[in-house]
């Protein structure tokens, strides 16, 4: 029978699809491989939010395939400049659904259509799931491609949310997350992400399973942050963590990026979740050397990187993507973007570095994922990683108390 395995490079909602993937392919008479090396036909969920990002979809594609196997390339990269996949053993998906491709490799063809995350997976081992809610978005920042390969907004009924979260947290897993390309867009009706929220967390799974599962949400625009949604946030089965992207602390170039917030809206709104939410950590996206950034610009963000707002930041380079508004602009000579680049990764650093510090001594729930070299790992709530002595086991939700900083996180020991 034909071995199948699916990778992705970029976001949760790539994680996601290839998920979805995997489950269909699967459905449509593959076998899923347990290792990748052990995979008759790959397919790659390729990225586009950056240059970089896209130089990973190629390199792993051509990777599986200079090892020999059928690799299929499809996602955000693969839909926004296809010839860059052009290569001995890499073909996209295109139109195809994922039972055609199954099929096609000898299985029944009888999956669905993938590319709109209808299955997810709790695979063997998996702690948490991602569930896709939302996808495509109707934004027009004018540095970003993704909105252009994803179309228009789509939402995943509730029901059929539901019922996805169900059946993770009954296969075992610890954590849901729902994502979305504009997650705090997603409605059916005259429900909203709140009410969406509100449901998951009412769901059977949840209040059966109590402290030992939870719900985190992917990544949220600050201005989907009313009150009734920071209600529902608030509820003890959701994670006290959001992901708030900033990419700049400069009004004039949030202007130019076409983001419809000021840095002051932004830190008011991050300041009003915290009261609503308590304990709350709040990862941020910058970019570094939009084309309109100057110096006193990027001193604005890199305040704002250093003023203990965040206690995780991702830093990119900005890079033009086809398509859209800011590719047209001059851009900043290379040199002063990495000088920039290496300034704000130092201060990003920083402030991880404060966020490890803060949780030393306090009592945080884990959720372990996997054990190496003899000591349990995990996420907490505030989505800081732990690595904990003792006997505990991938899956379970235990308490630790953080004692020192450790390689990427804390060290710490179970809570009696």
């Amino acid at each position: 029978m034909t071995r199948v395995a699916s990778v992705f490079v970029g976001c949760k909602i790539s994680q996601a699809d290839s998920d979805a993937a995997a489950a269909e392919l699967r459905a449509g008479g593959l076998l899923g491989a347990a290792r990748r090396e052990e995979a008759d036909v790959v397919v790659v969920h390729t990225c586009c939010v950056t240059a970089e990002a896209e130089r990973k979809s190629r390199r792993l594609a051509r990777r599986w395939a200079r090892a020999g196997k059928r690799v299929v390339v499809a996602g955000c990269a693969a839909t926004l400049r296809p010839e860059q996949f052009e290569a001995p053993g890499v073909e996209l998906l295109g139109e195809r659904g994922w039972g055609a491709l199954a099929a096609e490799a000898g299985g029944a063809g009888v999956g669905t259509r993938g590319s709109e995350g209808v299955a997810e997976s709790s695979a063997a081992g998996r702690t948490r799931t991602v569930v896709k809610v939302q996808d495509g978005c109707a934004g027009a920042c004018s540095y970003c491609a993704v909105r252009l390969v994803r179309g228009r907004p789509w939402s995943r009924p509730l029901a059929d949310t539901i019922a996805a979260v169900d059946s993770a947290l009954a296969g075992g897993d610890g954590e849901v997350v729902l994502s979305g390309v504009d997650l705090g867009s997603w409605r059916e009706g005259s429900l909203r992400l709140a009410d969406l929220v509100a449901a998951v967390t009412a769901c059977a799974a949840f209040v059966e399973q109590g402290p030992r599962r939870r719900l985190r949400l992917s990544s949220l625009e600050v201005r989907h942050l009313d009150g009734r949604l920071l209600e529902a946030l608030a509820h003890p089965a959701v994670a006290r963590h959001l992901h708030l992207p900033l990419q700049s602390a400069d009004d004039g170039v949030l202007a130019a990026m076409r983001r419809p917030y000021t840095f002051a809206a932004f830190r008011e709104a991050a300041a009003l979740a915290r009261a609503a939410v308590g304990e709350l950590m709040i990862s941020t996206d910058v970019i570094v050397g939009f084309p309109t950034e100057d110096e006193a610009a990027f001193a604005r963000t890199l305040a704002a990187i250093e003023s203990g707002l965040f206690g995780r930041v991702h830093v990119f380079a900005y890079s033009p993507r086809p398509g859209t508004a800011a590719a047209e602009l001059p851009p900043l000579p290379a040199e002063v973007v990495g000088e920039r680049m290496a300034r704000a990764l130092a201060a990003a650093e920083s402030a991880a570095a404060a966020a490890r510090r803060a949780a030393l001594g306090r009592r945080a729930e884990v959720l372990v994922e996997d054990r190496r070299d003899g000591l349990a790992r995990g996420y907490s709530s505030e989505y800081m990683r732990y690595y904990v002595s003792g006997s505990a086991r991938p899956g379970a939700m235990i308490g630790v108390v953080a004692t020192q900083e450790y390689r990427d996180g804390v060290a710490g020991e179970p809570a009696e």
